[in-house]
């Protein structure tokens, strides 16, 4: 997991990506248009224009839709990192939609112009143009090309939003590339009278990351509790959690926790550790006998069991392969997923992740910010840069963590729930999928956890998210 070496691969991939990554983008931007998988298949698409890509879109028809491909010097820029954004608008007037999509923001763009007028212009009844190179885009944006090139790393080794072409042009907080969804399923609208997109509907992914547990046992954990908290009560619950085989208070905070949710009609997913004790690791044993009752309790309500890898397995390959199949073996499980401790990933990662037969990853979202790090809401199969693949494992991008809202930006109750909910209807928006991450150490403050309830409370009603039914693409090509 060297980011130096990643970067050297992956820029000499990115200078000309294959046809398969550009039919990679195509298939992204259609399954968020509302195009079903029957009927991309059956879209001809034709790679042997130098400057086109062009994609016949129904059969006896000359019906074409065309692609530009990066003109000028884009290799020689984007290997500098010389990041151009161009901006685009709706082919025709748009429906409420447009409220929280007024144009749209296209980065790794090859155009020498920012504002290119509509993303899709209807050239005559047989054409659509795209406006700039769209799927290229896409393809950066859902690989996290920028991430693979040397640049600062914060005090974790992590890319950091601030770092980011998102935050330099003010669009960190939108779903781009679902909003590119968006227009094209307007043009398709526009020139294929009679379709009808595939609706989606919100859906949520609750995951609790389990880094406190109340063991093994820390004097100094237990009497913070008195000390940073004002509750002597707890103090007095951990001092006596050893002698009487009681909960500790992070275990019972976890349960509460999950009960909120559960209790708001979703099914919360904890993420579980088996690393060694280290700075940022508690190094709790997952055998332990009431952390077992506490699994085997979750299992029993039919919620999911993941994996939270430790701190230290970011850049420890003998770390990493042994925590997964510690939790494997503990969880009794072939397919699982989770999260990076500290949200500490790269591109990499996805290799490692997929090569150990993982199901899906959500460590894909800010740690100190909250919004869209790769552009999406909607759970994809990656395309891995450095191996010129799409994966088999599945990401569900993060949209917001609460130590995000609470540590590093620091906001107060009402202000992180303003957030919190302008991310929830982007996703509602695009028909994706709303991911958050609270911790067990959140119970502690119950302005926090009023957040959270209220967080659910405007949630409540959607469908939960299942990965093992996700329309993530594996049937479309």
């Amino acid at each position: 997991m060297r980011q130096a070496a990643t970067a050297i691969c992956v820029r000499d991939e990115v200078a000309a990506l294959p046809n398969t990554a550009i039919a990679y983008g195509l298939k992204e931007l259609a399954r968020r248009a509302g195009v079903s998988s029957e009927f991309f298949k059956s879209w001809r698409i034709e790679f042997d224009d130098a400057e086109f890509v062009k994609v016949f879109v129904k059969s006896g028809t000359r019906k074409l839709i065309r692609f530009p491909r990066p003109r000028g010097n884009f290799k020689a820029e984007i290997e500098a990192r010389k990041f151009r954004t161009s901006t685009a608008t709706w082919l025709n007037i748009a429906d409420d939609k447009a409220a929280l999509v007024p144009s749209f923001k296209i980065p790794f763009s090859s155009s020498e112009q920012e504002e290119i007028g509509p993303l899709f212009l209807q050239a005559n009844e047989d054409q659509i143009d795209c406006s700039v190179d769209l799927l290229t885009s896409i393809v950066l944006t859902l690989g996290r090309f920028e991430e693979t090139i040397p640049g600062p790393r914060d005090e974790h080794g992590r890319f950091s939003v601030y770092s980011s072409v998102a935050w330099r042009d003010k669009f960190f907080h939108r779903p781009i590339v679902d909003e590119y969804g968006l227009a094209f399923r307007e043009a398709l609208e526009t020139f294929l009278p009679g379709w009808q997109a595939q609706e989606r509907s919100l859906k949520v992914h609750i995951g609790h990351d389990v880094d406190e547990i109340g063991t093994p046992f820390s004097f100094r954990t237990a009497i913070a509790h008195t000390i940073r908290r004002g509750r002597p009560m707890a103090s007095v619950r951990d001092l006596a959690a050893p002698f009487t085989g009681i909960e500790t208070t992070y275990q019972r905070s976890l349960r509460q926790l999950v009960k909120i949710g559960k209790g708001h009609g979703f099914r919360p997913a904890t993420y579980w550790k088996a690393g060694t004790a280290g700075p940022h690791d508690t190094g709790y044993d997952p055998r332990n006998k009431n952390i077992r009752k506490l699994m085997s309790s979750f299992r029993s309500s039919e919620l999911e069991l993941g994996i939270h890898l430790s701190y230290d397995s970011y850049d420890s390959l003998t770390r990493f392969q042994s925590e997964v199949s510690t939790l494997r073996d503990l969880l009794g499980q072939s397919k699982l997923g989770g999260r990076q401790d500290f949200l500490r990933w790269n591109p990499q990662t996805w290799v490692l992740w997929d090569s150990m037969n993982l199901a899906y990853d959500a460590s894909v979202g800010y740690a100190d910010q909250i919004g869209f790090r790769a552009g999406t809401c909607l759970p994809f199969r990656p395309w891995l840069l450095s191996e010129s693949r799409e994966a088999n494992l599945i990401e569900v991008p993060l949209t917001a963590m609460d130590s995000a809202l609470f540590g590093y930006l620091k906001l107060g109750p009402d202000q992180a729930l303003s957030q919190l909910l302008d991310c929830v209807e982007r996703c509602r928006n695009a028909g994706g999928v709303f991911t958050t991450v609270w911790h067990n150490t959140t119970m502690m403050r119950p302005a926090y956890i009023e957040t959270y309830r209220k967080l659910l409370g405007e949630l409540q009603g959607s469908e939960t998210y299942d990965w093992t039914k996700s329309d993530d693409g594996r049937d479309w090509v």
